[in-house]
């Protein structure tokens, strides 16, 4: 019997599930991994934050139930389906308000969405940044890394035309040293990352 295929692409924007999520049971600082596929990048930065928790999101709900069968019994770890961006401040403002620090979001090579008519599914766009002004500490760290130039340069200038937000580094080397399977594969074959540091002003 063959398993059910898993749809590459999944439109955001046709997803209304709602989440909320009071915070983990202890302070400790959180890492938020968006659009984690397989895991491999946020389960080798838990390796070296051991004592932090992980908020984990992946849009396709199969591979999201695989996520929290291989962290199961981590109770550093949840792991959120749907639509990241709709769900992002009923599942972190809790912890913010309880003065728990959020240290960084990893938005991870990303689904570029090249149909000028679908750059508004994109994670990171005009409607998300505004939904983030009234909340979310500047003190944030958005971490982006994508190997489509095309993506990151109109996410450079989508964040030059938002008066609230600013890139604070851009950069070559693997965040922490570390990489996802996407980026090894496009390091083989000595391919470009681009890569880049924003946060609220």
């Amino acid at each position: 019997m063959s398993s059910k295929r898993v749809r590459t692409h999944v439109n955001p924007l046709s997803i209304t599930k709602e989440f909320s999520f009071e915070g983990f049971d202890n302070n400790k600082s959180i890492f938020v991994d968006v659009g984690a596929y397989k895991g491999e990048f946020v389960d080798k930065l838990s390796e070296k934050f051991p004592n932090c928790n992980y908020i984990v999101f992946e849009i396709r709900r199969p591979i999201a139930d695989k996520l929290r069968e291989k962290f199961a019994g981590r109770d550093n770890f949840v792991v959120f389906d749907g639509d990241a961006g709709r769900n992002f401040r009923a599942i972190l403002e809790p912890s913010l308000k309880k003065g728990v620090e959020i240290k960084q979001i990893f938005v991870n090579f990303p689904d570029p969405w090249f149909k000028e008519k679908h750059k508004k599914r994109r994670f990171i766009n005009a409607k998300f940044l505004k939904s983030l002004e009234n909340w979310l500490p500047n003190s944030v760290e958005f971490v982006f890394q994508t190997d489509q130039q095309f993506v990151f340069d109109e996410t450079v200038e989508l964040l030059a035309d938002n008066n609230n937000f600013e890139i604070t580094k851009k950069y070559n080397e693997s965040i922490h040293g570390i990489t996802t399977n996407w980026e090894d594969a496009k390091l083989a074959l000595n391919l470009p990352i681009y890569r880049m540091i924003f946060k609220k002003k």
